[in-house]
C-alpha cells in the first residue's frame, strides 16, 4: 500500500493553494490561467506516488510564486516591474506544468522542478526596488530563459542538465552585495575585485541561459540550435571559471556542524541522482532500505551535534527515516561529489556549509572528507 504524504508537506501544499486562490480575484486578468496552472500542479504534487523531493520543490516555487503575485497586485509597484514580474510567473508556471508530462522521466522531472525552485528564489531580488536595475534585468532574463529552456526539453538531453549550473549561478548572486565601484584603501580594492567577479558571473550566466534558451527553440533551425549547443558549452566552462572565483570569495561560514551539515546534505538530496547516491552511500544505509531500494533520499535533518536524521522514501513507495553520523554521511557525500562540482553544480551556502563540515570534521577529529577539506577551490 501506497504510503501517505508527509503530513507537513500536505499542510504546506494547503496552506500555499489557499494563498493562490486568494489571489487569483485580485491578479491581472492574463495571470488568472496561470494561478489555475500553478494550483493544478501543487494538487498532481499531492499524489501519493510523488516523491516527496518533488512535491517540495513543487511547494516551494509556488510559494515563492505567490508572493511574488502580491508584489504584482501592489499599487505602489511601477507598472513596469509588474509587467516584469507577470511574465516571470507565467514562464516558471509553464515549466513546471510541463514537468508534470506523464512522459517525462524521473529523474529529468525532478531536475526541472529543482532549478525552477531555484530561479524562483531570485524573485524577491528581482521585485526589490533597492536592487539596481541592470543586475535586476539581467537576473530576470536568467530566469526567463532558464525556466523557458526547461520546459522546451523538460529538463533532459544536455540543454536541460546545463540548467543545474546555470541555477547554482543563483544562489551566488541572491543576497550578495550588488555590485560597485569602490576605491581607495586595500579594502576598497578587494570589494572591486569581488564587485568584478560578481558581475562577471552575471555577465557569463546570462550569456549561458540565452544560448540554453536559442538551443531549445522549436522554431530554430537545426543548424541554428547545433550552434548554440556550441556556443552554450563555451559560456558554461566560462561561467564555471567565475563560480570557482566566487566560491574562493565566499568567507567562511560558522553554523554549528549539525547545521552545516543538514543544509549541505539537504543541497546534494536536491540535484544529485538518486542513483549515485545509493551507491555512494549504500554502507552507510540500513539493510532494510538496501533490501527494497531508495527512490529518494529527501531530507536530512539535525537531532544533535553528531547525528542527522535522514528521511527517504522507499521504492515500495513507503517513506522512512534513520539517524546517520554527521561524519559518516558526510564523508560518504565527500566520495560522491567531488569539491568542484560543489562550487558548480551545489553553489552558494550550500557548497560552503559542506566545506566548513569537512574542514570541522578534519581539524576536530581527524576525518578527511574527500577534497572537501582545505583545498583551493580556484584552482
Amino acid at each position: 500500500m501506497t504510503a501517505e504524504p508527509p503530513p507537513e508537506q500536505t499542510e504546506a501544499i494547503a496552506a500555499v493553494t489557499a494563498t493562490l486562490n486568494a489571489r487569483r480575484d485580485d491578479v491581472p486578468e492574463e495571470l488568472v490561467s496561470s494561478v489555475d496552472s500553478l494550483t493544478d500542479t501543487l494538487r498532481a504534487v499531492a499524489a501519493r506516488e510523488t516523491t516527496p523531493q518533488d512535491r517540495g520543490a513543487v511547494t516551494e516555487s509556488a510559494r515563492a510564486l505567490a508572493s511574488t503575485l502580491s508584489v504584482i497586485v501592489d499599487d505602489g509597484t511601477p507598472g513596469e516591474r509588474r509587467d516584469q514580474l507577470a511574465g516571470l510567473v507565467k514562464q516558471v508556471t509553464a515549466a513546471l506544468k510541463a514537468g508534470q508530462g506523464p512522459d517525462v522521466p524521473a529523474e529529468d522531472r525532478s531536475r526541472l522542478f529543482m532549478v525552477s525552485t531555484r530561479t524562483t528564489s531570485a524573485l524577491d531580488m528581482i521585485a526589490d526596488t533597492e536592487t539596481p536595475q541592470k543586475m535586476r534585468e539581467q537576473l530576470a532574463t536568467i530566469v526567463e530563459d532558464l525556466n523557458y529552456a526547461m520546459e522546451q526539453t523538460n529538463g533532459g538531453a544536455e540543454t536541460g542538465r546545463t540548467g543545474v549550473p546555470v541555477s547554482a549561478s543563483i544562489g551566488y548572486l541572491v543576497g550578495s552585495a550588488p555590485p560597485q565601484s569602490s576605491t581607495g584603501s586595500n579594502t576598497a580594492g578587494q570589494q572591486e575585485s569581488d564587485s568584478e567577479n560578481q558581475r562577471e558571473l552575471l555577465n557569463r550566466s546570462e550569456r549561458t541561459g540565452r544560448e540554453m534558451r536559442r538551443a531549445s527553440d522549436p522554431d530554430s533551425s537545426q543548424e541554428e540550435r547545433s550552434a548554440a549547443r556550441r556556443e552554450m558549452r563555451k559560456q558554461t566552462a566560462r561561467m564555471k571559471d567565475e563560480q570557482r572565483k566566487a566560491a574562493a570569495a565566499q568567507e567562511p561560514t560558522n553554523a554549528p556542524l549539525g547545521e552545516a551539515a543538514e543544509d549541505c546534505a539537504n543541497a546534494i538530496f536536491n540535484i544529485i541522482s538518486e542513483r549515485r547516491l545509493s551507491n555512494g552511500l549504500k554502507d552507510l544505509t540500513p539493510q532494510s532500505w538496501d533490501s527494497v531500494g531508495v527512490k529518494d533520499f529527501w531530507k536530512a535533518t539535525a537531532e544533535k551535534k553528531s547525528m542527522l536524521d535522514i528521511r527517504a522514501f522507499l521504492r515500495n513507495d513507503q517513506n522512512t527515516h534513520a539517524p546517520f553520523l554527521v561524519a559518516d554521511l558526510i564523508t560518504g557525500l565527500a566520495d560522491v561529489v567531488r569539491v568542484d562540482e560543489l562550487n558548480t553544480d551545489i553553489g552558494g551556502s550550500s557548497a560552503a556549509h559542506c566545506k566548513q563540515s569537512a574542514q570541522y570534521l578534519e581539524d576536530e577529529h581527524g576525518v578527511v572528507a574527500g577534497d572537501w577539506g582545505d583545498s583551493d577551490d580556484s584552482e
